[in-house]
């Protein structure tokens, strides 16, 4: 089981702050923080509920009870509610439309945060048995997470895959390259398609899987029929998904994140732009 201070840590630099800063939190010294941070001893008990308030989880969390029975899906879920990408309240999206969530992807900022999404998208790629031989993206944003998933399925897998940025960092597609394509969410499709396209054009190359970290199981820009299907049509192409909002409903629904007060609101707003 993971050492408290090993646990203290990660949430420490998933949060993105210092050890003098959590030290002022707690009213103890950087050394207090550093030397539970190196398991050379741990937290006064009474600190534990205010530590665990601070990061937002459980005390069954802070010593890895609940998150060791969370499955990958829920454990992925936490993560985005932990890290501040999973948002909750009124925003406007880049599609136009109205959302009481939002997937904040600009958030991942932290070399701790970029590997843990590699590694559930390394997931996604291994539960799926999705056949590659390159990992393709549109941006050069997204090179900290190519590498990051690369590294992960090397590292883990023993599985040695490419990959290309835009066509010009990494690896040139060719005729022979089976690819897929990493993305981060999927609302209308629109962006997907424009990407999807884009590769076409610039490399001569069709993609035939993508992997998004959440489908938000709406409505295409282009028919009535949901996103997903209709890019899976339009481009024969399968989209795979870390996890969709099904599951992020189930889990507030089931404890593993809080926003039980917004549960109406999403789930309204899933009837309201929800595909055939």
């Amino acid at each position: 089981m993971e050492l408290i201070g090993t646990k203290i840590q990660t949430l420490r630099k998933n949060k993105n702050i210092t050890q003098a800063q959590l030290a002022e939190v707690l009213a103890v010294s950087s050394q207090s923080v550093s030397k539970w941070e190196n398991n050379l001893s741990v937290p006064d008990i009474s600190l534990l509920p205010i530590i665990a308030r601070f990061f937002g989880i459980t005390m069954d969390d802070l010593f890895n009870y609940r998150l060791n029975a969370l499955n990958h899906k829920e454990r992925f879920i936490r993560f985005m509610a932990d890290n501040g990408v999973l948002q909750f309240g009124e925003f406007r999206l880049q599609s136009g439309r109205l959302s009481p969530y939002f997937v904040n992807t600009g958030k991942y900022k932290s070399a701790s945060q970029i590997t843990k999404l590699g590694e559930f998208y390394a997931e996604c790629i291994r539960d799926h048995n999705i056949n590659t031989n390159l990992l393709a993206a549109n941006t050069h944003q997204e090179i900290p997470i190519m590498i990051a998933i690369s590294m992960t399925l090397f590292s883990r897998y023993g599985i040695d895959i490419p990959y290309s940025i835009d066509d010009s960092v990494g690896k040139q597609m060719d005729e022979h390259d089976k690819v897929t394509l990493i993305k981060d969410t999927l609302t209308s499709g629109q962006t997907l398609h424009d990407n999807l396209l884009a590769i076409q054009k610039n490399a001569g190359k069709c993609v035939s899987d993508v992997i998004v970290s959440v489908d938000r199981m709406e409505i295409s820009a282009f028919s009535h029929a949901s996103a997903r299907y209709e890019i899976e049509k339009m481009h024969d192409v399968k989209i795979h998904s870390i996890v969709t909002l099904d599951d992020i409903i189930h889990a507030i629904e089931n404890g593993v994140i809080g926003g039980t007060e917004y549960l109406p609101a999403i789930k309204q707003c899933k009837e309201e732009y929800r595909g055939e």
